[in-house]
């Protein structure tokens, strides 16, 4: 038996219920410890070692070492995402200042990437946290992601929809966030070791997808309806052929514009 629990960082967001859903009610529990935290800290808690797997931002494959990803599940959006957004008071081409929501790395990323090679400018950016009243108080535009995207007002601004950005500039879906467990993880004394238990716990969401949407309508306010087609058809968790092509094609940019040292293979659990 290994001598502490495997710990996983888990991220609160609506995208990401159907994937914590089996281990947020007990899948497991005698094997695992959970954290809850933004995507950003998820990342770095994975760096340090506080924690042995978590649902991470994609970029971050290429930053952290020694990482290993979960076969098969992502979040990606096919084409429309509506909660990774940049709001602006400006037209794209226009942006000059860009506030970054200090919790994703692959949007921000992704945004920059977009508005650079898309719109041919290079704004200047700070990160701050997700409070688009106080972003736009000093920025042409904000990047927002997440819960606090799907509830942002967005009367008056130009809102540009990232993964629909990217679908239209390359066919391919974007994937935001993937399983990553680091090779120094302990084992799980199962069959399978932990890789089968990340499938069960999505496989538990998907079955109580009614369940999680009930209880994301009373906080962001979407209609139940928006909401199923939020996680049924703006959200996907497979990750197939188009999404690791998506990948490599994101990768190879992030790294041409300097926003991670070099590239890599991806590399499975």
């Amino acid at each position: 038996m290994p001598d502490r629990p495997f710990r996983i960082s888990i991220i609160d967001y609506l995208n990401s219920a159907p994937l914590n859903y089996g281990f947020k009610r007990g899948l497991g529990y005698e094997h695992f410890h959970l954290k809850f935290q933004v995507p950003s800290v998820c990342a770095d808690q994975l760096r340090s070692g506080e924690v042995d797997a978590g649902l991470i931002s994609s970029i971050e494959f290429l930053r952290i070492p020694d990482l290993r990803i979960v076969p098969g599940l992502c979040i990606a959006s096919p084409k429309r995402v509506r909660s990774v957004v940049i709001l602006s008071k400006v037209p794209p081409e226009a942006i000059k200042s860009l506030a970054l929501d200090t919790s994703s790395r692959s949007s921000v990323v992704l945004g920059q990437i977009l508005l650079r090679e898309r719109y041919g400018t290079t704004p200047t950016t700070h990160t701050m946290g997700p409070d688009l009243e106080r972003m736009l108080e000093t920025h042409d535009a904000a990047l927002v992601i997440g819960d606090p995207a799907m509830r942002a007002r967005k009367e008056g601004l130009i809102v540009m929809d990232l993964a629909e950005e990217w679908h239209a500039w390359t066919g391919l879906p974007f994937v935001f966030a993937l399983w990553m467990v680091r090779e120094a993880a302990p084992e799980v004394p199962v069959p399978g070791g932990v890789a089968p238990f990340f499938q069960k716990s999505l496989d538990m969401g998907q079955q109580h997808l009614t369940a999680i949407i009930e209880e994301a309508w009373h906080a962001i306010g979407w209609t139940k309806l928006e909401l199923r087609e939020y996680l049924t058809e703006n959200i996907s968790y497979h990750l197939g052929e188009a999404e690791r092509e998506s990948l490599g094609l994101f990768f190879e940019k992030a790294v041409r514009h300097g926003f991670a040292e070099a590239g890599k293979p991806l590399l499975f659990l």
